[in-house]
């Protein structure tokens, strides 16, 4: 018989499960108290929680949520980081504190879900190295600019040509009718 506790678990774990955009499997065993605090304050900056999940838990929320994916994280003791909207925010900040406290901890990206698909820990490295969304927007928006200064230069080049041009032939029509 599921405890009142576990039914609250299964219940929360079905929302984030069905909202998640991104969901990093991690294994968290040695990690102090503190580092996992510092790690979950990293995570809400970039829009992500963390939750140190029952595997059987998250296998009955997934099979609740129609994710059954989410089943396939569940693999030794699992923390798992979940964000709901920046995916490349949520793998950036993750890698960046696994990286940032390779001594101090022993705490290892395993696989994750993205988009609705399992990929290994390779493709989530892979994910944190993509520029920002910000970022893009702003290369692809210095590029237009770059583009449209580039073409009215062009406009600009070809009316100052076409106008000494004309200026000549004015020049060597008066030439013409004085001689």
């Amino acid at each position: 018989m599921p405890t009142p506790r576990k039914v609250a678990q299964v219940a929360e774990l079905t929302d984030v499960v069905s909202r998640a955009e991104i969901a990093i499997s991690t294994s968290y065993a040695g990690m102090t108290m503190a580092k996992q605090t510092e790690l979950r304050t990293t995570l809400r900056k970039a829009g992500a929680e963390m939750h140190v999940v029952k595997n059987t838990l998250l296998r009955i929320a997934a099979d609740r949520a129609g994710r059954p994916e989410f089943a396939q994280l569940t693999e030794g003791p699992t923390a798992m980081v979940v964000g709901f909207t920046d995916m490349v925010g949520v793998a950036k900040a993750l890698s960046e504190f696994v990286r940032a406290n390779e001594a101090a901890t022993k705490i290892a990206i395993r696989n994750a879900v993205v988009e609705g698909r399992v990929v290994d820990a390779a493709y989530v490295r892979d994910l944190a190295t993509v520029p920002s969304r910000e970022e893009l927007v702003a290369r692809i928006a210095g590029n237009v600019i770059a583009k449209v200064a580039e073409f009215n230069n062009l406009v600009l080049a070809t009316q100052r040509k076409f106008v000494g041009l004309v200026e000549a032939r004015a020049k060597q029509l008066e030439e013409g009718a004085a001689a």
